[in-house]
């Protein structure tokens, strides 16, 4: 189990959750079990004690609360090899008993077998429970409260789900300069929304939309999504939100709602460590795009070291991102390569290219944004130096196709997704959902990725079942391998995975005729 933050944590866990518990109908006593299952405080407003493994080390339950394992609905999910059991009250008093994967058997719990299980590991055969299960010390009155809410589990709801509808947030931009942009996703959500409930629903439940506003503004714009999640009606999950500038919140404000989040429109993906557990990318951002570039100067240009440079920003998301490509040439014998740190906005090109040319570096990967490739490359060209100049698309200006000749066959760019064949069956079904959205034109790119999206948001929602939750659907989406959206490349993932197209498409700039020239096919990561 892993320790919860702090006890403040532990409050404001509770405030946020305190109108689903009113809306829930909640006794005093299932009240006070969930706060108890949730964040480790008993009836006494204080926290009891709970002893781990067999050295007897006694730690606050707040540290270590039943839903940390169990998670927020009771029913357990596999994590970091242990696959914590289902302890609903329905599941503990089966008259069959149970079998766990560890071949442990042993028949029903009663109120009393119960009580032994929480303070002394052991289950009603005398079997010693999981050593990671912590045996907690509770007063009679915790004991019985937490009893009422493992009981008041089995008619748990998640949020936005009725009997017959799911409702699915997003935050879209509806005035100012990508208004457009978000009246068209808005637009081909409900299109497809309504051809999903034409046909049923998702097991009998039509899909439901709502929409918070986008406002450019970080701080305007998460305030509004905060207030759609907390209306009362409750969202299940989000799907191409516009989060623009503020990537990293997005992914700490689905973790701490327990939201599971599909296709969000961001300029860079968040790349930090184990932060990203609730959002599923369907393609990768420009970190990612940079070892498909570096892994062509390596396999296709047969460049390898020094001949390499990594071009980044200051600061941790360069960092980062360097880190993950050179990992990435590391696998494979790829080592020493050259890395060229720049300060968004305050360096000078200049300064970067002569430094790379005098250290004869012959490819240049652009692994961040801030300094502009064709200022860079103006740069080099005065100083008659023409490397092979590699840049994910993201960060990749439209200027990139007058670069001086001296770059002639030299420029190349990578995109997570290329347009495809538009006679293909996918292609003319997309057509027609914009044909019925009446979508004339709009940004084809997040157009593509909402219609992908909402077929992954189905596939969770089935995989999820009809008793649903979302911790059901999160374990559905890790689930998902090699799923066709439609107009993407396969979509994978799994429980560290959270880019479902991992890998991209490498082009080369044809500066005579100002165009792209795709090389070969998808480029896989994984």
């Amino acid at each position: 189990m892993r320790p919860s933050r702090s006890l403040r944590g532990a409050a404001l866990l509770v405030g946020l959750l305190a109108a689903g518990q009113a809306a829930a109908g909640l006794s005093a006593a299932e009240q006070a079990g969930k706060r108890l299952f949730e964040t480790g405080i008993g009836a006494s407003g204080e926290a009891p004690q709970a002893q781990v493994g067999g050295g007897g080390l006694t730690l606050p339950a707040s540290s270590l609360p039943c839903a940390n394992c169990h998670g927020p609905d009771g029913r357990g999910r596999p994590e970091g090899g242990v696959t914590p059991p289902d302890i609903r009250w329905s599941e503990l008093v089966k008259p069959y008993g149970h079998v766990h994967t560890n071949r442990r058997k042993h028949g029903p719990f009663d109120e009393g077998a119960f009580r032994i299980a929480v303070s002394e590991g052991l289950d009603p055969a005398g079997n010693r429970l999981d050593p990671a299960m912590p045996r907690y010390l509770l007063s009679a009155a915790d004991y019985g409260h937490l009893k009422a809410y493992l009981t008041h589990l089995e008619a748990r709801i998640a949020p936005g789900v009725s009997d017959d509808t799911v409702r699915v947030g997003t935050l879209l931009p509806l005035r100012g300069p990508l208004a457009e942009a978000g009246k068209a996703v808005r637009a081909l959500l409900e299109a497809q929304f309504e051809a999903i409930n034409a046909e049923g629903g998702i097991y009998g439940r039509r899909l439901e939309l709502a929409v918070a506003e986008y406002m450019g503004r970080e701080e305007e714009s998460l305030a509004n999504l905060d207030r759609l999640l907390d209306d009362g009606a409750g969202v299940f999950a989000l799907v191409s939100p516009f989060a623009a500038g503020f990537e990293t919140r997005l992914t700490d404000l689905a973790k701490a709602r327990n939201l599971p989040v599909l296709a969000p429109v961001v300029v860079e993906l968040d790349m930090r460590p184990a932060a990203n557990t609730h959002v599923f990318h369907l393609l990768s951002g420009g970190a990612e795009l940079a070892s498909v570039l570096a892994d062509y100067c390596v396999e296709t240009l047969g460049l390898a070291g020094r001949d390499i440079a990594l071009l980044r920003p200051a600061g941790p998301a360069g960092e980062l991102a360097a880190a993950e490509v050179r990992q990435r040439l590391a696998a494979q014998g790829v080592d020493g390569v050259v890395e060229e740190v720049f300060r968004p906005g305050l360096s000078q090109p200049a300064a970067h290219a002569e430094a790379l040319r005098r250290k004869g570096v012959r490819a240049v990967v652009v692994v961040g944004p801030g300094l502009d490739p064709v200022a860079f490359a103006a740069a080099a060209d005065g100083a008659g130096w023409y490397p092979e100049l590699m840049i994910p698309g993201p960060f990749a200006p439209q200027g990139v196709l007058a670069l001086p000749p001296g770059f002639a066959s030299k420029v190349f760019v990578a995109y997570p997704n290329l347009p495809g064949d538009r006679n293909r069956p996918a292609w003319d079904a997309y057509a027609r959902v914009l044909a019925r959205a009446n979508i004339v034109q709009g940004p084809q790119a997040t157009l593509v990725a909402t219609y992908s999206g909402v077929k992954l948001l189905a596939e969770g929602l089935k995989r999820a079942g009809r008793d649903l939750s979302q911790e059901a659907m999160l374990e559905g989406l890790e689930k998902v391998q090699d799923f066709d959206a439609g107009l993407l490349p396969p979509l994978t993932y799994n429980t560290t995975r959270r880019i479902g197209a991992l890998g991209g498409f490498v082009v080369s700039v044809d500066l005579d005729r100002h165009v792209f020239r795709p090389i070969g096919q998808w480029r896989r990561l994984d």
